[in-house]
């Protein structure tokens, strides 16, 4: 196998492909990246893959010199460390035989022993497109949905980002039992998709999916829930995932619960300059230990710790529609919460120890609902 391309490509689909790198490898072969070089769909080029058996990433590169087909196995942590650090308009020379590999740029040189190429799993296929989005909207989209998803890996389906396609709209819904978000998103479905279709895939992979995808372009979704994967493609480049079993609590009905209620107390106030009281606030909270916030007409009063652990407040603008109330949440999970939202946003309660939801004025494309803490009496 022997190919020349330029640095900064090779290096990005490297990077690219890299990111389905296994930390701990469950079988050796699984820490290689395969280098491909020959006939890409239409043209020549080579296409860069990582596999763990749970997801799969290839990149795919035309190449206009001259090509000898092939394919190898190279120890993929070591070939991203190697590429990243050649000067991207350079050119760089691979050639390979039985054993090892060469890779020239410039002056520099590295021969890397070969891993067993045989030995490497066959990727899976992708999954036929059922739609396509934009992927500035999908990136901040899956952002803030997946950040409600748990990270308990015993408790798998919780680490799940609901997928749920209908009437040319997409929703994702996630929840760590104390939090759960609801995005809904316009996207184009192809002409034969079905009209609908659900999955639970790992929060974490779309995440990171999602926010590697360039902008100003779009990004093609491939589902087939009977063969348990999902596709992302865009660019030359494909991500597939493993799917989690597809059960999810019955997300609509506790957001509906809360909106149907006949309290209605609604806080106003802007979301980044309440995010950053709450984390100074809390520094005087131990672990597990709520922010009190007290809505009043005057504003809202952000309180933390007492006693001998010390305690901290700050005063905070806010607009209060309905009764004065005090809430308490757990800092850890109201401050990443804030973080989802810009500019003001707006904080439906009902009592202080139901559900509260937080969503743009006058906007349901995204909310995020949050399990106050219940105060001692």
């Amino acid at each position: 196998m022997k190919f020349t391309i330029m640095a900064g490509e090779l290096a990005d689909a490297v990077g690219y492909a890299a990111h389905a790198l296994p930390k701990r490898p469950s079988v050796p072969v699984l820490a290689g990246i395969l280098l491909e070089a020959g006939q890409v769909g239409e043209w020549e080029g080579i296409q860069v893959s990582a596999f763990d058996y749970d997801t799969s990433r290839q990149a795919e590169i035309e190449v206009d010199a001259a090509i000898d087909p092939g394919k190898v196995l190279v120890p993929g942590r070591l070939l991203a460390d190697i590429v990243k650090v050649f000067p991207k308009g350079e050119l760089v020379d691979v050639a390979a035989d039985d054993r090892e590999v060469t890779i020239r740029c410039g002056k520099a040189e590295y021969v890397i022993p070969l891993m067993p190429v045989e030995d490497f799993p066959s990727l899976p296929s992708a999954p036929a497109a059922i739609g396509s989005v934009d992927t500035s909207k999908f990136a901040a989209a899956v952002a803030q949905a997946a950040s409600a998803a748990g990270k308990d890996e015993t408790l798998p389906q919780l680490t799940g980002l609901r997928f749920e396609v209908g009437d040319g709209l997409v929703d994702l819904a996630a929840t760590d039992r104390y939090r759960m978000t609801w995005r809904t998103l316009e996207w184009t479905a192809t002409v034969d998709a079905p009209a609908e279709l659900t999955a639970v895939i790992p929060a974490r992979a779309v995440h990171d999916v999602a926010r590697g995808l360039p902008g100003g372009t779009s990004v093609e979704v491939g589902l087939a829930a009977d063969k348990g994967l999902v596709a992302f493609t865009c660019g030359g480049r494909r991500t597939t995932v493993r799917l989690l079993d597809n059960e999810f609590p019955p997300f609509r009905s506790h957001f509906d619960k809360q909106a149907e209620a006949k309290t209605r107390i609604t806080a106003t106030f802007d979301a980044a300059a309440l995010a950053k009281v709450v984390k100074r606030v809390s520094l005087v909270a131990r672990s597990a230990t709520p922010v009190r916030l007290a809505f009043t007409a005057d504003g809202v009063l952000v309180e933390a710790g007492g006693g001998e652990d010390g305690r901290g407040t700050e005063q905070a603008d806010c607009q209060l529609d309905g009764d004065p109330i005090t809430i308490a949440f757990d800092p850890a999970r109201l401050a990443p919460a804030l973080a989802t939202f810009t500019g003001p946003v707006e904080l439906h309660m009902t009592t202080s120890v139901r559900p509260a939801v937080l969503q743009h004025a006058g906007d349901t494309t995204y909310r995020h609902l949050i399990m106050p803490i219940r105060q001692d009496a």
